[in-house]
């Protein structure tokens, strides 16, 4: 038995497509979605077309929950803000009326359960909160405490966009890492397998697939996500090219700005890439305590 997980997506047709070639050679049995499927890249009717034809099993992620709930008496604070989440806005005007229906219909998570092996929990963030993360670098005692109710021993998640394999008390824990938008540094298109045996149960192999990077700028023009999202548009650029997690650092920054650098997107665009990047993330700057990075840094940003 062989399973395939594509996690964190985000609209990114060119990576999906590059994936979906190297599992016609994999060959898992089923293909798994972990969640992210939309938002941040301009294909976002495209990546559902594609997977919606397939009919791969998904569960939902927190950028597909909040594009799901905009112009709904479900949105909730801050996402009710559109000057502050213009690609959110952006992703949700693009997507047809059919493929918001069926966002709305993923599940938060699965058990997935195959004779003869280990069943398996499938969720985007943690139990109970698609918006954070479980980090490489968390502490043992607080991944346990997450974990509590959960009573299948093998985990799979996504959110981090960060490969993963950690052993916590019964559980093991997989990340296969991100589709559409690494923060590993890597900006190949990432995903996992599992291989199971009714000996060894779950064994995992991390793919990391290269693909045409070239045609990603020109569609973020064309698409009219640029024009839409501004400066925010161009930190999801970088981070679609280089693997590096702009993006989210950025978000995670701007949470503890005062006010009027808040109010103004561009500005705040500018003044953070004066003093973040590769080596000096705002994530491990002196704001980020230990509670703060498990709490902000896998939020949904911009």
């Amino acid at each position: 038995m062989r399973l395939a997980f594509l996690a964190d997506i985000h609209g990114n047709l060119p990576a999906l497509e590059a994936v979906a070639a190297d599992l016609v050679q994999q060959a898992p049995d089923v293909v798994y979605l972990a969640g992210d499927q939309v938002n941040r890249c301009p294909w976002n009717n495209e990546v559902m077309d594609f997977i919606v034809a397939r009919q791969w099993p998904a569960i939902a992620g927190n950028h597909d929950l909040v594009v799901g709930a905009i112009n709904t008496p479900q949105n909730r604070p801050p996402f009710t803000e559109r000057e502050h989440f213009p690609t959110l806005y952006w992703t949700q005007a693009q997507l047809t009326d059919r493929h918001l229906e069926r966002i709305r219909q993923w599940p938060d998570e699965l058990c997935i359960n195959h004779e003869g092996l280990p069943p398996i929990r499938l969720f985007h963030g943690v139990p109970g909160n698609t918006f954070v993360g479980i980090l490489p670098e968390e502490p043992d005692e607080q991944i346990s405490r997450r974990l509590m109710p959960i009573p299948e021993t093998t985990i799979v998640c996504a959110h981090t966009h960060r490969p993963l394999h950690r052993t916590v008390n019964q559980w093991t824990i997989f990340n296969g890492g991100s589709v559409g938008i690494p923060y590993n540094g890597n900006p190949d298109a990432q995903y996992l397998l599992l291989d199971g045996s009714r000996t060894q149960g779950w064994q995992p192999i991390w793919r990391s697939i290269s693909y045409d990077h070239s045609v990603i700028p020109p569609a973020f023009e064309r698409s009219g996500l640029r024009a839409s999202s501004g400066p925010v548009a161009e930190l999801h650029l970088r981070t679609v090219m280089n693997g590096e997690p702009w993006i989210s650092d950025f978000g995670h920054w701007l949470r503890f700005q005062v006010p009027h650098i808040r109010a103004n997107l561009a500005d705040a665009v500018a003044t953070y890439l004066q003093h973040h990047g590769p080596g000096r993330w705002a994530f491990d700057s002196e704001l980020s305590n230990s509670s703060h990075r498990q709490g902000t840094r896998s939020q949904v940003t911009a």
